[in-house]
């Protein structure tokens, strides 16, 4: 159930029985707007949060076009005797009544507001661009042509002379949102001092030469970017993986295979090797196992059979679902089956390693997934080289995402942050994204095209950036 959902029912449930005039699906968007973009409860409407929600929030970062705003303003007031009526409003927020005479007032200033392009965040940006030649995302019926009409859309945005791409961008690419700050502190505070910004972050400044005339940020070249993606052993794997399914495969249910072919698989294309490096990088912080000396072959078997599930095998789910995702495998009832047809260009197969990478990315553990991001974010920097992991580990260890970081200060704490920071790299250290060379890691074509791609999907609230 999405976290809303009990809430709105609650809601609508109260303003049945009341006559009174409640929109659920105008409800969920303002929910979801100040939850993720502000980071503020659906109970707390301090004296200012009607007005910034209909000014502010709504025209930057809510869907495109105008709302029925008289129907907005309706809602609001429901929802907001809702929660005093019931003894939810939380104690800072202002009177209903009072949060309806300013959401009135703002009633008439907000269709400006949403007309006015100068106040759209850059997501929204980019989509009504995509709409206005013709590029809708409405509508697509897959992530992979979700992706695919993005990329159109970004490729006719490029191609724009410099003036006309400035006339259509916001000032402020993230317009106060919570998320799009996180995103543009990533790219632009990561890189100069290992940390995380303060909040005061400017978007058009790069002092680290990043962008282009433009104020974009490029993508590598493209035939370099290529060629990361051929050789990339996650790739492999997965191109591996649709070749072993070949013309069928059993699938239980829940769309992963099942338990048979899946240990099958697990032997076919190696995959304790990759357990086992996830396995001794608890070893190498001081957690040796007391286990019995076995070979290598008793232990592949043991984690062959541990599993009960596919879906509970981290390193074939891993490769499944982006493979599922990118278009090389289908599901056809109750089989799967490889539908990918071979890469023929340089920029076919940059998409497939993109779709492949992005979805590994979005189907990693949240907490992974940002020291990840960290770690491709450092690599940006024009200026470096490689990144020693001991200058990483000292921003994680500093990062506020990082469980480990409040607690003490004491050497355990430490270990435990640098562990985890070790797993996260293991995700993705078959990609491609980065070379190993001894303790520091050497950024790559691929992986500066990924780091970019990860930071609009952290705007964009995919994933946990």
């Amino acid at each position: 159930m999405d976290q809303h959902e009990l809430l709105i029912r609650h809601a609508v449930a109260w303003a049945e029985k009341r006559r009174q005039p409640l929109d659920r699906d105008l409800l969920q968007t303002v929910l979801e707007l100040r939850d993720f973009h502000d980071a503020t409860a659906p109970q707390d409407w301090p004296a200012g949060s009607a007005e910034h929600l209909m000014l502010v929030r709504w025209p930057s970062h809510g869907p495109s076009g105008e709302p029925d705003v008289e129907r907005l303003v309706a809602t609001l007031d429901s929802f907001w005797r809702f929660l005093r009526g019931t003894g939810r409003m939380a104690s800072s927020s202002a009177d209903p009544r009072a949060l309806t005479k300013e959401a009135r007032r703002a009633a008439q200033a907000m269709p400006a507001a949403c007309a006015d392009p100068s106040r759209h965040g850059a997501t929204k940006s980019l989509i009504e661009f995509g709409e206005s030649i013709g590029l809708s995302l409405e509508g697509v019926a897959s992530v992979e042509e979700a992706n695919q009409r993005l990329q159109q859309i970004v490729e006719a945005w490029n191609a724009l002379p410099q003036d006309q791409r400035h006339a259509l961008s916001s000032p402020s690419a993230h317009q106060g949102s919570l998320q799009g700050i996180a995103a543009t502190e990533l790219l632009a505070g990561a890189l100069g001092d290992g940390e995380l910004g303060d909040g005061d972050v400017d978007d058009d400044d790069d002092p680290w030469g990043l962008a282009d005339d433009s104020g974009i940020i490029p993508f590598a070249d493209l035939t370099e970017v290529a060629a990361g993606v051929r050789s990339s052993p996650f790739v492999q794997q997965c191109r591996r993986l649709a070749e072993w399914v070949g013309r069928g495969k059993e699938v239980t249910p829940k769309e992963v295979l099942r338990l048979a072919p899946a240990r099958e698989v697990y032997d076919v294309l190696g995959l304790w090797e990759w357990e086992r490096g996830e396995q001794q990088l608890w070893d190498a912080a001081g957690d040796q196992l007391d286990l019995p000396l076995r070979s290598e072959e008793l232990l592949s078997t043991a984690a062959r059979d541990s599993f009960r599930s596919a879906a509970d095998c981290r390193p074939l789910d891993r490769l499944w679902l982006p493979s599922l995702e990118a278009g090389l495998l289908a599901i056809e009832g109750r089989r799967a089956v490889a539908v990918g047809a071979e890469p023929r260009s340089d920029e076919e197969w940059r998409h497939l390693g993109v779709m492949l990478l992005a979805s590994l990315l979005i189907h990693t553990e949240p907490l992974y997934v940002h020291a990840v991001v960290g770690a491709l974010v450092h690599l940006l920097d024009p200026a470096r080289h490689t990144l020693p992991l001991d200058d990483l580990e000292d921003w994680w260890w500093q990062s506020p995402r990082n469980p480990y970081a409040g607690p003490g200060e004491g050497r355990t704490w430490r270990t435990a942050s640098d562990r985890l920071l070790r797993r996260a790299l293991h995700e993705m250290d078959d990609t491609g994204v980065w070379r190993r060379e001894g303790g520091q890691l050497r950024p790559t074509p691929l992986g500066h095209d990924v780091a970019l791609l990860s930071a609009q999907l952290a705007e964009a609230g995919v994933i946990e950036g």
